[in-house]
């Protein structure tokens, strides 16, 4: 089953820890206080049924039964030799690719976090295998002054599909190492694996001379000319390599990318790229709902405008469009980079403000991870979607790894596959909406408090 390259920037235009020792304390820093768990008002809601039937299982039910199903991915995927998570694999569990992601690892290390925490499988057997997939990270996963490939072989750790050494994807496995660390703060071999791996990044190497981060390297081409310098997804990446324990970039890089892109929605302005995921992946690991960035942006603000920004988008689109976009609306919304009939596409929107014409190849695709991976920043509207997705397709679209990459309600077409990435902010996002789990561990980690105090975040708590 050949995994193809997805994500990919280099391809496209855009796209111890504490000095001297290597303890992880348990509590943040008093600048930047420990998360609380979700929303109070939406925890109790939790517990009524979103589907209006009163038969129907409640949300808290169906919450624990998609986490359970996305973390079966993490546990029946990975290569029993040394814990790599695949890029992909089929929906129905029969096969799974031979190629790994280094930002599905980083999503598999939060997964064997959260299923120690919930205790959905012994701790001993989660911690084993977060003990085996960073010890394959450390020694056997290819990599050039610390940043792994995008895709490696899963049984051998080689370099695979000519991909890049990326720098946002190994910042997302170093976000899954932090939570791993910080769960596993007794046992000293993760402590000392998850450090090895962070402090051996040199990100100063992949920084441009104008304070952006290169997207990669490879061996053909040596520096790929693509930076990170307008908002996307780099907001994790960026605060990571100013927060790192070795090689870290200048606080100043902070200020450095262009914030220009900007639409609108209710009146109010949002830094905007149209796939959701880039809102999405930095506010799975950072709690940003109390803290201001230096300007005095409020970058999770920025994230909710976003999520409701693209449900107008979508339903304005069936408006006008009823033909091929009939089903999209409030019932039924998210779009994101997912597979599609004709390949893998970077799609969302908006794409600009008062736009809708269907030029940008949106054809009518629905993706479920754009909602899973709202779960935490608009509940109501994803826990609805989803819901209503679950209840109108069955397991049509939701199955052993919880709900396919994504389908076409207007065609028929169902793709056929799970992506590791997408199944994994689906259970990042779950954990954080029932109780704040993944923000707690990786804000408790010294890193991540350095990190906002250097760039000049302050908390409103």
């Amino acid at each position: 089953m050949e995994s193809p390259v997805k994500r990919s920037k280099s391809a496209v235009s855009r796209r111890t820890f504490l000095a001297g020792g290597i303890a992880i304390p348990l509590v943040a820093s008093g600048l930047f206080p420990g998360s609380s768990l979700a929303d109070p008002v939406v925890r109790s809601n939790l517990n009524s049924t979103g589907s209006g039937k009163p038969d129907g299982d409640s949300n808290e039910e169906f919450l624990t039964d998609l986490q359970r199903r996305c973390y079966q991915y993490f546990i029946e995927t990975a290569d029993p030799s040394t814990g790599f998570i695949p890029d992909r694999a089929a929906a129905n569990g029969s096969a799974a690719s031979d190629v790994a992601s280094s930002a599905a690892c980083g999503f598999g290390l939060t997964a064997h976090s959260i299923a120690a925490r919930k205790g959905w499988v012994a701790r001993a057997e989660t911690l084993q295998r977060t003990r085996q997939l960073l010890h394959s990270l450390v020694h056997l996963a290819e990599h050039k002054s610390g940043f792994v490939y995008h895709f490696f072989g899963c049984r051998d750790g080689a370099r695979m599909l000519g991909s890049e050494a990326s720098s946002i994807d190994t910042a997302l496995m170093i976000a899954g190492a932090m939570c791993a660390q910080v769960t596993f703060a007794d046992d000293h071999e993760v402590i000392e694996l998850a450090d090895q791996l962070y402090r051996r990044v040199d990100w100063t190497w992949m920084l441009g001379d104008n304070d952006c981060l290169h997207m990669g390297w490879t061996p053909e081409a040596g520096m790929l000319p693509y930076q990170w310098d307008t908002f996307s997804e780099l907001v994790i990446l960026v605060l990571l390599a100013i927060g790192a324990p070795n090689h870290a970039i200048p606080p100043r890089c902070w200020q450095a990318w262009n914030r220009g892109r900007a639409l609108h929605f209710q009146g109010e302005s949002f830094l905007s790229y149209p796939p959701l995921f880039v809102h999405q992946y930095p506010m799975a690991y950072f709690d940003f709902r109390r803290l201001r960035s230096p300007s005095g942006r409020s970058y999770w603000d920025n994230s909710v405008r976003a999520h409701h920004a693209q449900i107008a988008f979508m339903s304005e689109l069936s408006n006008r469009n009823p033909k091929n976009f009939a089903h999209y609306g409030a019932d039924l919304w998210g779009l994101t980079s997912s597979d599609s009939v004709n390949g893998y596409r970077d799609w969302g929107g908006p794409y600009e403000d008062d736009r809708y014409e269907p030029d940008r190849g949106i054809d009518g695709t629905v993706v479920p991870s754009a909602a899973g991976g709202g779960l935490a920043i608009v509940p109501q509207q994803s826990l609805y979607t989803l819901r209503h997705q679950r209840d109108q397709f069955a397991d049509k679209i939701y199955g052993r790894y919880g709900f396919v990459n994504a389908y076409n309600p207007a065609t028929g077409w169902i793709g056929t596959d799970v992506i590791g990435i997408d199944t994994g902010i689906t259970l990042a996002m779950a954990d954080n909406l029932e109780s704040g789990g993944v923000w707690q561990a990786f804000m408790a980690h010294p890193a991540a408090t350095r990190a906002l105090q250097l760039a000049g975040f302050t908390s409103t708590a």
